[in-house]
């Protein structure tokens, strides 16, 4: 393991456990209504994440979601949200959007509406991979996350079976 995915598992970590704090979950989901944001700032400080719209993006998400599980990455879990039909999947359109983001600001509503669906329907997601993937894309690699989750989500499995 790279020294990068300790420190984003540990602050998974850190902030799973902060969480099981009922009222610092809800004062982190308040940072995503721009007028009670401030009020995510106490607990987003314990976390060391003021500053860091990657780290708080992802505690934000946790907060409304804290279904972690490893392996569940953006395009899986969007995957999961129903069944291909004729081409088509129900979260397509919602998909395409997320990946039309452009910055940080743009991305985080989008992933929000994403992660409260994953919610309702009992879906997990890598937070620890999440966090990875945000700060990469923070760095101007943007299009490369943005085709691993468009792989996740469009590509089909490779066939096993064929030798």
């Amino acid at each position: 393991m790279n020294p990068y995915d300790e420190s984003n598992s540990r602050f998974i970590a850190q902030l799973a456990k902060l969480c099981n704090d009922r009222g610092h979950s809800a004062s982190l989901r308040r940072h995503w209504s721009e007028t009670t944001r401030h009020q995510a700032l106490p607990v987003l400080g314990r976390l060391g994440a003021i500053g860091d719209d990657r780290t708080t993006i992802t505690a934000a998400l946790y907060a409304v979601h804290p279904n972690h599980a490893e392996g569940s990455g953006i395009g899986r879990a969007a995957m999961r949200l129903g069944e291909r039909k004729d081409g088509d999947h129900p979260y397509d359109r919602h998909f395409r959007r997320l990946l039309a983001s452009t910055d940080l600001d743009d991305l985080a509503p989008q992933l929000h509406r994403l992660v409260k669906r994953l919610s309702r329907e009992g879906i997990p997601l890598d937070y620890a991979k999440l966090l990875k993937e945000l700060r990469f894309w923070s760095t101007g690699h943007a299009e490369n996350v943005k085709t691993s989750w468009a792989k996740e989500f469009w590509q089909a499995p490779a066939d096993l079976s064929t030798p």
